[in-house]
């Protein structure tokens, strides 16, 4: 029996067993929706091993990848985990409540963790005018963390078929309304779509890595490791805001660029690049941080190209030093050439340019099925399609009509929304309208927060956003005969292990970038660059810390370069005539991977409002931006 048979059979059997345990706990999880998700697994295992030789995945790294994101899943899902370790108290009983709709069982309350914890409504102060009522009234509901006020709001508006305006594009709020849609509008259905896709991101950037640099498989592993425990990504998967999707198509769009970049076919090469297009126009749909990276990739493209052609000699004596050395003959990069050169690759690469603008453009679906207006200090509103008010005024709007109405119809359970008409030209001016009102609200914002920041200071960890602060209310702790008030913290601070050893990390990929011409470090240092100075350092506006998020995946890869990179070198002390050593300095890299490990339980608390006594609080402030 050939091998995929052999592993289709495994699956199917996991699919019905993970079917019947979605039933028999009472998992929000539908049967036939179970068993899809493990075929959909087994099925991209079985894809990715195929196409070895060019991913350079094999079946280890598709288990490696399972546990991890598994792993990541779990701390995402059951945060703030129970019993507390480090304080030595045992809470035998969850205090989280189920998702509402949703039968309590034996696994809510799993060996004194309360494993639902991603749902707990820390801010029950944090309300808002929700249309939740008959007929959309609008009710007040409260639980929100910082910006949940805002994008799961949004979100239900799109499912419900409500105006509003955003200066993001809508992709995000989309993808949160699928979560609201399947656990309804309460904590667990406005975050559990943000746990996913940050669970996803930590597989994403293994098989990154791996394509980057398959010589050893510790690279991967540190670098998805690295990611995984790192506070701001933390927090970030477990509210309902949209920087998560953003990280996601970045990172799974980078992937796809280094597999269109090592395509050894022609058929490779042209799936890959118009599936990276395909994935760059989602990434913008999500939020505008994808476009550096779509950038970066015009970057590495033409610098392909045009590298062999380019030599420049020092400035010395001579001029006998190479500042830019001739590229060697490369007969894999020669035929790589060739073979693209045949392909007519200009208009491609043009056809990949469309297919961007043109999937941004169909994210706007549902946003031609609403009547909307656009205020007219954020948009142009002149056009022949738009019927506009009164232009006086701050306040004044411009009322567009709707581009594709739609009817409702129920296929059994499932809701479809139906087009009844198509106006190509209004939802083109839709588009327009609603992109220049976003970028002009950018470009115009004036405001202050307490907890913005400059964007040079976001490496350095300096000050981070306080997402939620309990200081009542979270039981005391008594210690030597001293009663003490709990304080309950979610910051999104990173994980100081990981960026204050990274930022060395990324020094040394300049060097060897510079020293080595080294393509890898080349790599990590422009993703960085590109999505932290590039990105951020124009805005006039207010900037926070978690803009970061997006540069976050190539600080944790530069940190596993590095440490791979030492894990298989030996360095030597010269002492006058004396010589001590070799050395490994594989002791030095586990110390690095143990101080991140303990960072990340160390200051666990302070990423998932789990409350700890205030003088062992203050001891986690190290900085004084930090508080």
């Amino acid at each position: 029996m050939p091998a995929w048979q052999s592993e289709g059979i495994g699956a199917a059997a996991a699919a019905a067993i993970f079917a019947a345990i979605c039933v028999l706990l009472h998992w929000p999880v539908h049967p036939l929706v179970a068993a899809v998700m493990v075929a959909a697994v087994w099925g991209l295992s079985l894809l990715l091993r195929r196409h070895r030789g060019l991913t350079g995945i094999d079946g280890l790294d598709c288990i490696i990848v399972g546990i991890l994101v598994a792993a990541a899943l779990l701390v995402r899902l059951a945060s703030p985990i129970y019993p507390d370790f480090l304080q030595g108290n045992l809470d035998a009983v969850g205090t989280v409540p189920a998702p509402a709709g949703v039968h309590r069982s034996p696994t809510h309350e799993l060996a004194g963790i309360g494993a639902w914890g991603l749902g707990y409504p820390f801010n029950v102060a944090g309300c808002t005018q929700v249309p939740t009522g008959p007929h959309n009234a609008e009710v007040k509901r409260c639980g929100f963390v910082f910006d949940e006020v805002y994008f799961p709001v949004d979100a239900l508006k799109d499912l419900k078929g409500i105006d509003y305006f955003d200066p993001e594009p809508p992709l995000s709020k989309l993808i949160i309304a699928g979560g609201i849609s399947w656990l309804g509008f309460n904590t667990w259905g406005w975050r559990i779509m943000s746990a996913i896709f940050g669970s996803l991101v930590v597989g994403l950037l293994y098989f990154l890595a791996r394509r980057l640099w398959h010589r050893h498989r510790a690279f991967p592993v540190l670098a998805a490791l690295f990611f995984s425990l790192d506070g701001l990504e933390l927090v970030e998967s477990r509210t309902g805001v949209i920087d998560i999707f953003a990280v996601f198509f970045v990172v799974l769009g980078l992937w796809l660029f280094t597999l269109h970049w090592h395509a050894r076919t022609r058929r490779e090469w042209l799936w890959t690049l118009y599936l990276t297009a395909a994935v760059s126009g989602l990434g913008v749909a999500a939020k505008a941080d994808m476009v550096p990276v779509v950038m970066l990739m015009g970057v590495l493209l033409a610098a392909r190209w045009v590298r062999p052609h380019l030599r420049l000699r020092g400035l010395g004596r001579n001029g006998s030093r190479w500042l830019l050395p001739p590229v060697p003959d490369d007969s894999a990069e020669a035929g790589r050439r060739t073979m693209v050169a045949a392909l007519r690759w200009g208009w491609h690469y043009l056809g990949g340019a469309v297919l961007i603008v043109l999937i941004f453009y169909l994210a706007f679906f549902r946003y031609w099925t609403i009547p909307h207006s656009v205020y007219v200090n954020f948009a142009d509103t002149r056009g022949a399609t738009a019927s506009c008010t009164g232009f006086t005024t701050t306040a004044s709007v411009c009322r567009l009509p709707v581009a594709m109405p739609i009817k409702e119809d129920q296929l059994g359970p499932v809701t479809l929304w139906l087009p009844t008409s198509f106006n190509l030209g209004q939802s083109l001016v839709d588009v327009e309208m609603n992109s220049v009102a976003g970028l002009s609200y950018q470009a115009t914002l004036k405001a202050t927060h307490p907890f913005s920041s400059p964007y040079y200071t976001w490496p350095l960890d300096a000050h981070p956003v306080l997402f939620y602060a309990g200081y009542k209310g979270n039981g005391v702790t008594t210690t030597d005969g001293q009663t003490i008030s709990n304080y309950a913290w979610i910051s999104d601070m990173g994980n100081p292990a990981i960026f204050w050893m990274g930022l060395l990390a990324l020094a040394i990929c300049l060097y060897w970038t510079v020293r080595r011409r080294d393509r890898i470090a080349l790599f990590i240092l422009l993703g960085f660059l590109f999505n932290w100075l590039i990105l951020w350092s124009w805005p006039s506006r207010i900037l926070f810390f978690y803009e970061i998020l997006e540069a976050l995946p190539f600080t944790c890869l530069a940190l596993a370069y590095c440490c791979t990179r030492l894990a298989h070198a030996r360095s030597a002390v010269q002492l006058g005539p004396v010589r001590l050593g070799p050395y490994s300095l594989r002791p030095l890299v586990g110390a690095v991977v143990l101080a991140v490990i303990l960072s990340f339980a160390y200051f666990y608390p302070l990423w998932t409002g789990q409350p700890i006594p205030s003088n062992d609080f203050f001891q986690h402030i190290w900085l004084p931006g930090w508080y």
